[in-house]
């Protein structure tokens, strides 16, 4: 039932509401599968520390029974110390696991005890988590356990040491107690051996049926942001298609004479209203066509009358003509339309009303304009590669200078520097999108600018092998690292601010136009001073 009235309040909300919809919960969804890929990187990690920290266990325990046994031999105390030594690591692991079992545990407590332990200070708090979290797991279980079954065995190893000390510094103590000491170490090791070897082995099983379910999880939650991603926008394009369509065949009818028919209502957004409007006028002429039959049943006689009725009906058809025409076409005109009503009842009324209303004007205003460049650039954007136009020889110094004009107030005002470094390539291409992809680079690279600092933008090209490699280099505010994969992606805007202001389709339109190109496109900048735009065309490029 909740699904029902999310998909019809989807359907009747405006197409802008719609498409920020699917984009915010794709953004969600998104951030979800982030989420999950962290949690199992992290996890994973951690599965590798806690083998990794029980092969330094076994290590330490190995060395500190090596050390004992030198010692019950060379009667040297440093290779007691060394025993010693050795022995902190396990020490300190049992001193985290102790402090773990409680249910308040002291995590400073456990992060000591790690440390001694000799667990990298970076993956300490990964650890915690992984035993806190899956401690009832069947493998990290049996593995604590056999861990606490080697501590208390490692409790024993510090008694005979203690023993052995006493024995080795007693002079008059026996040979014989010594070496029967020493077999007990020796047994003892064989022992921890056994419990090391289980450990080992139960934690492995444990690691890999951790890696297989968290990536199973991770697997599951991609899929599912996939499908809702497809589902959410055939939906929302699959009801935007049938109310226009439907707009469009009636249309088509009532252009030839066809009043009998109407055009279905599918949903309330805009072109829910369109329809209820193409009705009322269809409703309207078809009255007037019944009106000018009875006028010349009953007034023959009447020639002026008839006349004017002829007349009226032809207005009327033209009228259903042209409207004919701007239902089949998109939304652009409608939102012009809106564009220019707002912004004469601004001219109109502005300081001439209260604060209030000259802000809500503008606003108004600003969201028409911005809304209205939005829809140009996504139609700009899905035209790429659509069409089967042949490509022709375009000279891209030519290009640069048709941009360079277009570009020449914003230049002037800001001061620029444009610079063509060397000869540039003519090659067979679609001149309007490679002049596209131009001044929305240089565009950017003026936009983006220093402040205080007149903008230097270089171009420059050069051949290798079968491509151009252009670039467009800035001394602008640059762009950091981490987002010169992003950049590119539709809809990304990495500014927020009004001076940054834009759709965040610029780039992800020329990459589409280089891609179309056959070529591909980049972005390098140490994120401090400008940055350089490359892009690969080649050098035979075909339609």
């Amino acid at each position: 039932m909740s699904n029902f009235f999310i998909l019809k309040w989807i359907r009747n909300i405006s197409i802008s509401k719609k498409l920020y919809f699917v984009l915010g919960i794709m953004a969600f969804l998104i951030a979800v599968e982030l989420l999950a890929l962290v949690f199992t990187m992290t996890t994973l990690s951690s599965t590798r520390t806690l083998v990794g920290a029980e092969g330094l266990w076994s290590k330490a325990q190995k060395n500190a029974v090596y050390y004992l046994q030198k010692y019950g031999f060379s009667k040297d105390e440093k290779d007691f110390q060394q025993y010693l030594h050795y022995l902190d690591v396990p020490i300190g692991d049992a001193r985290a696991r102790l402090e773990l079992v409680k249910s308040h545990p002291d995590l400073e407590k456990v992060r000591e005890g790690f440390a001694q332990g000799r667990v990298h200070k970076d993956d300490i708090d990964g650890t915690i988590k992984l035993l806190r979290r899956f401690s009832m797991e069947s493998h990290i279980h049996a593995a604590i356990v056999y861990w606490t079954e080697g501590d208390s065995l490692m409790s024993v190893l510090q008694n005979l040491g203690l023993r052995l000390h006493t024995q080795v510094t007693n002079r008059t103590e026996s040979p014989k107690n010594i070496g029967a000491t020493l077999y007990q170490v020796d047994t003892l090791n064989g022992s921890l051996t056994i419990l090391e070897d289980k450990f080992s082995f139960t934690l492995g099983d444990g690691s890999r049926w951790l890696e297989s379910t968290i990536l199973k999880i991770l697997f599951i939650i991609a899929l599912t942001v996939e499908f809702t991603g497809l589902f959410l926008t055939i939906s929302v394009t699959m009801g935007i298609s049938r109310g226009i369509e439907e707009v469009v065949q009636v249309s088509s009818k009532v252009a030839n004479a066809d009043l009998s028919v109407r055009a279905r209502k599918f949903s309330e957004d805009e072109i829910g209203t369109l329809a209820t409007s193409f009705n009322h006028m269809i409703d309207n002429l078809e009255i007037k066509v019944v009106e000018q039959k009875e006028a010349e049943l009953l007034l023959q006689s009447a020639k002026n009358a008839y006349e004017r009725q002829a007349s009226e009906l032809a207005r009327s058809n033209a009228d259903l003509e042209q409207f004919a025409y701007i239902s089949s076409h998109d939304l652009q005109e409608p939102l012009r339309t809106i564009v220019s009503y707002l912004q004469l009842l601004e001219n109109r009324y502005k300081n001439k009303i209260d604060k209030e209303a000259d802000e809500y004007l503008n606003f108004a205003v600003d969201g028409a304009k911005r809304m209205h460049i939005l829809i140009n650039d996504l139609l700009t954007y899905s035209r790429i590669g659509t069409t089967s136009k042949v490509f022709s020889k375009v000279d891209f110094r030519k290009v640069i200078e048709i941009v360079l004009t277009n570009l020449d107030k914003t230049i002037h005002d800001c001061k620029a520097r444009i610079v063509v470094e060397n000869e540039m390539p003519v090659v067979l291409a679609d001149q309007m999108q490679i002049t596209q992809l131009f001044q929305n680079l240089i565009e950017n690279a003026i936009k983006y600018r220093t402040e205080g600092k007149p903008p230097l933008i270089s171009i420059s090209a050069k051949q290798k092998q079968e491509n151009w490699i252009v670039a467009v280099s800035d001394n602008g505010i640059g762009i950091a690292k981490e987002y010169l994969e992003r950049i590119f992606v539709i809809f990304q805007r990495l500014h927020t601010r009004e001076k940054y202001s834009g759709t965040g389709i610029g780039l992800a339109l020329c990459k589409k136009i280089t891609e179309h190109h056959k070529g591909t496109i980049w972005a390098e900048s140490d994120g401090k001073s400008g940055s350089v735009f490359f892009f690969t065309i080649p050098c035979d490029t075909k339609s």
